[in-house]
C-alpha cells in the first residue's frame, strides 16, 4: 500500500487554516469593468474538474554555476536559471568561524532561458549560505507549474537534490516528472464565531472553490452555514447551503478577472499563483490548490451563547497520486480553533468508499457512501457536499 506523505497536502492545509471575510462573487457593483451575463448561472453543472485532464511533464536536465549573495542563490544553467530565497535563520551574517551562518529552507522558483515567469516553483530545504564554503546538499520540493501563463499546483508534490562538493559552485540536477490538471483551482476557507450578546452574533462557515479551465470556462461552488443578528435582526442560512454557477475569466497583468451572475471582480495574483482581494473592505485570500482534488464539505454552524461554534469538515480525494485522501475537521468557537487531520488510502467500490489509515493515523478504518450522481459523500451520518 502506498505511503502518504503528509507533504503532499501542505498546500490544501494551509489553506484550511485561512479564515479572511468576502466572496468572489458579490452584491457589489464589482471592478469598473463590463460585466458579462452568464446563462442558467444558478444551474449546477458540476464542478470542472469533473472532465479535466493530467498529463505528465517531461524531466528537466540542468547544469550550471551557482552564486550566492546574503540569503539567496543563483544557479545559473544553459536552460534557464533557479533562484532560491532562504527564509529563516540569521541569513548572511559571518560565524566566528568565518562561514555564513545558514539558513534551513526557502523557496525557490526555476525560470527557463529567454522567459521572465517562473515555470516551476517551491520550497526547499538546506543552507545555500555554505555553497562554496563546504560541501552541501540541498532538497527541492516541486509544487507548482506554469501552464498557459499561470500558475497551477501540482497533482503531487516531487523532490529532487542539488549538490555541491567541497568548495565547488558547480551543480548537476534534474527536475523530475510530475503531473499536472490541466484545470486550476482555488480555493477559499472562511470560518468565525462572534457571539457578543442574545441580540449580536455572526457564526460563520464557508468553503468555496474556483475552477478554471483552459478555454476561459470557470465554475464557482460554495459550501456554507450562517447564523447572524444584528440588534436583533435575523439572517440566518442552513448547514450545507449550497452555491453554484459557471462564467468566464481572463488572467492578464497580475490580475486574474472572473465574472459571476453577471457581476464582475478582479483579484491580484501573486508570485505562488494565490488570488488576493477585498469585499466590503474585508481582506479575503483564494489559496491555490491542484485542479485533480476532488473535494467534499459539510459547513454548520451552532448558536450555544459563548459556547457557539463555527464547523467545516472536508474529505479530500487524489485519485491521480495513488489515491491518497486527506479528513479534515476544522472547528472554531471564541476561544480556540482546532483543526485535527486524518491521512489516508482510500478504494472505491461503486458507491462505497473504504478509508483506511496511513502512518501516525493507520488505526483508521472507515468507510462512506457516494450518492448515484457523486454529489454527496456520507461519513459517520454526516453529509458531505461535493465542491
Amino acid at each position: 500500500m502506498k505511503k502518504v506523505s503528509r507533504k503532499i497536502f501542505g498546500l490544501l492545509t494551509a489553506s484550511m487554516i485561512f479564515a479572511g471575510a468576502g466572496a468572489f462573487v458579490s452584491c457589489s457593483n464589482g471592478s469598473d469593468s463590463p460585466s458579462t451575463s452568464v446563462s442558467n448561472p444558478n444551474e449546477s453543472t458540476g464542478p470542472l474538474t469533473d472532465s479535466a485532464t493530467v498529463s505528465e511533464v517531461a524531466s528537466v536536465t540542468t547544469s550550471g554555476n551557482a552564486s550566492v549573495t546574503g540569503s539567496v542563490a543563483t544557479l545559473s544553467a544553459s536552460n534557464g536559471t533557479y533562484v532560491l530565497t532562504g527564509s529563516s535563520g540569521t541569513s548572511g551574517n559571518i560565524s566566528a568561524s568565518g562561514n555564513p551562518t545558514p539558513t534551513t529552507s526557502g523557496t525557490w522558483k526555476f525560470t527557463e532561458t529567454g522567459d521572465t515567469i517562473a515555470k516551476y516553483v517551491g520550497s526547499y530545504t538546506g543552507s545555500i549560505e555554505t555553497i562554496g564554503f563546504s560541501a552541501t546538499s540541498l532538497t527541492l520540493k516541486v509544487e507548482k507549474y506554469l501552464i498557459n501563463g499561470s500558475l497551477a499546483a501540482v497533482v503531487e508534490e516531487k523532490t529532487f537534490d542539488i549538490s555541491f562538493t567541497s568548495t565547488s559552485t558547480e551543480f548537476n540536477a534534474t527536475i523530475p516528472a510530475i503531473k499536472v490538471s490541466n484545470v486550476i483551482s482555488y480555493l477559499l476557507t472562511q470560518i468565525d464565531a462572534q457571539y457578543m450578546n442574545a441580540q449580536n452574533y455572526r457564526i460563520k462557515a464557508k468553503i468555496e472553490r474556483i475552477d478554471a479551465s483552459p478555454n476561459g470556462n470557470c465554475a464557482l461552488s460554495s459550501v456554507r452555514s450562517l447564523k447572524l443578528l444584528n440588534n436583533g435582526a435575523p439572517e440566518n442560512s442552513d448547514d450545507n447551503t449550497t452555491l453554484n454557477a459557471q462564467g468566464t475569466y481572463a488572467i492578464a497583468d497580475g490580475k486574474l478577472t472572473g465574472t459571476f451572475f453577471g457581476k464582475t471582480r478582479t483579484l491580484t495574483v501573486d508570485d505562488d499563483g494565490n488570488l488576493y482581494g477585498a469585499d466590503n473592505g474585508e481582506p479575503l485570500k483564494y489559496e491555490l490548490i491542484s485542479g485533480s482534488y476532488k473535494i467534499y464539505a459539510n459547513a454548520m454552524t451552532a448558536l450555544d451563547g459563548e459556547n457557539s461554534y463555527a464547523r467545516i469538515r472536508t474529505i479530500w480525494l487524489n485519485e491521480d497520486a495513488g489515491k491518497i485522501g486527506l479528513i479534515v475537521d476544522l472547528k472554531k468557537t471564541m476561544a480556540s480553533k482546532d483543526k485535527p487531520m486524518i491521512f489516508v488510502n482510500y478504494t472505491i467500490n461503486e458507491n462505497t468508499i473504504t478509508f483506511t489509515g496511513v502512518g501516525a493515523d493507520a488505526g483508521y478504518s472507515k468507510t462512506a457512501t457516494l450518492s448515484a450522481d457523486g454529489k454527496t459523500l456520507t461519513l459517520d451520518g454526516v453529509d458531505y457536499i461535493k465542491l
